[in-house]
């Protein structure tokens, strides 16, 4: 089992554990009087720097810059410093094979679902945890419902 944590530098940390480790890790917080805790914020670096800040700072960019072109009603980004011919050699082969490109969950119909579905290992002598409902702002609830419209359209998930 691993679990991923994002630090406060825009770094990926990875615990590394197996499933008899974890629920022994469990039991114990359950068994302290304090039980389980969670971070809600993460206190403000000194320097002022948000995270978005520095995994903006870190996401690599073309060098030069990017020009966008239409391409069979799409819109890509091609690297400034390339030369002429060569965006326009990309271009072509872009426009070419236009359909290999996945612009939405409908555009992946074809994909086998034992390729695309997470498995959860439970241990069956478990008895399930009911979460509490979690709330959201009604923007968040829209964007929400939108993505959870297109992927039922296009059969990635269903409702049980």
């Amino acid at each position: 089992m691993k679990l991923k944590l994002p630090y406060l530098e825009g770094i990926v940390i990875t615990i590394a554990s197996d499933q008899e480790e974890a629920k022994n890790c469990y039991e114990n917080i359950l068994k302290t009087k304090g039980g389980i805790f969670s971070v809600t914020s993460r206190p403000p670096r000194e320097d002022g720097v948000t995270r978005e800040e520095i995994i903006r700072e870190n996401r690599p960019e073309p060098s030069g810059g990017v020009i966008k072109r239409e391409i069979g009603g799409k819109m890509f980004k091609l690297g400034q410093s390339l030369s002429r011919e060569s965006r326009d050699h990309i271009s072509e082969v872009i426009a070419r094979h236009l359909d290999v490109f996945a612009w939405s969950a409908a555009d992946m119909p074809g994909i086998d679902p034992d390729f695309l579905c997470h498995c959860l290992t439970m241990d069956p002598s478990v008895r399930p945890v009911r979460q509490r409902r979690r709330k959201f702002n009604e923007e968040k609830r829209q964007v929400i419902w939108e993505e959870m419209e297109k992927l039922l359209k296009a059969g990635h998930i269903r409702e049980i």
